[in-house]
């Protein structure tokens, strides 16, 4: 399958380990993945709250772009993907919305039709990799440490548009097959709080604070998310969200946890620029 990796917003700007780890993994997969610098923000569900059609619009140019190259579109955002698949749903159902669109971007000489698919790196890993051979590929495996998966929500729900549900543990076995133990608690599939930072930050932050203490409580000694927004939320809001109690519990994007067990060296994949350091769990090859 050929892939467009789509960076998002915070890929590109305040999570540039994830995409810089994503860009590492990939390349030691062999994956036939291009990147497309023409693409916009997705609108992350804040633009369609003003602007609908403008959403849409701004999804339908980024599908448009991939299909231009014969390309499915890969994220690593669970939000971009929340995001670019109602768009997709809802061009697929509302023909007038779509010829419209279609109009507006035949002006840029685009067309937009239908036929792409979006795909998280979560299930490319699954779907296009698979467990078997991704055991193979260890080199050195994550031992001795308790990994709790945070899902997030926007991978899971709602069901009717995110439309997945092959194997919903996958992140979970994935922390085996690198080596690691799962650290099970209750807020994996929690919200991490991150879309009402701007509007109620105190709230965000109770949030971001439960779901790791609660890790802690489960004796997990590090977190690992498929979603770049959740990333930045867990690690990058870490301090405030823990106030004096200082939790100092390690956050890894997927990509970053993957590639050390890969045995790719820790500056590609951006390790040193987490906000809470794992430098005593960093496996040594």
């Amino acid at each position: 399958m050929k892939y467009s990796l789509y960076p998002g917003c915070a890929g590109e700007a305040t999570a540039k380990e994830a995409l810089l780890a994503t860009r590492s993994v990939l390349k030691f997969l062999g994956m036939d993945i291009t990147e497309n610098n023409a693409y916009s923000c997705c609108g992350a569900g804040v633009v369609e709250e003003e602007d609908p059609e403008f959403e849409y619009t701004l999804n339908a140019r980024n599908f448009a772009l991939a299909e231009k190259q014969q390309r499915q579109i890969v994220v690593i955002c669970n939000t971009c993907l929340l995001t670019m698949l109602k768009a997709k749903k809802t061009l697929a159902e509302n023909q007038l919305l779509y010829r419209q669109i279609n109009a507006d971007l035949k002006k840029i000489g685009l067309e937009y039709r239908g036929e792409v698919n979006i795909k998280h790196l979560l299930w490319l890993l699954r779907d296009d990799i698979g467990l078997d051979r991704l055991k193979e590929l260890i080199k050195v495996p994550i031992s001795n440490v308790r990994i709790a998966p945070f899902y997030g929500c926007h991978i899971i729900r709602p069901s009717e548009v995110i439309g997945d549900d092959k194997e919903p543990d996958f992140l979970s076995r994935l922390i085996e097959i690198c080596g690691a133990k799962e650290a099970d608690y209750e807020d994996k599939y929690n919200c991490c709080g991150f879309h009402i930072l701007l509007n109620d930050q105190a709230t965000a932050l109770k949030m971001t604070e439960r779901c790791l203490s609660h890790a802690r409580k489960a004796e997990a000694d590090m977190l690992v998310t498929p979603c770049t927004l959740c990333h930045l939320s867990l690690d990058g809001y870490q301090k405030p969200a823990s106030g004096s109690r200082r939790l100092q519990i390690p956050v890894l994007h997927l990509a970053q946890m993957l590639g050390l067990a890969l045995g790719i060296a820790p500056k590609k994949l951006g390790v040193d620029k987490n906000m809470v350091g794992m430098e005593k769990y960093i496996p040594r090859g």
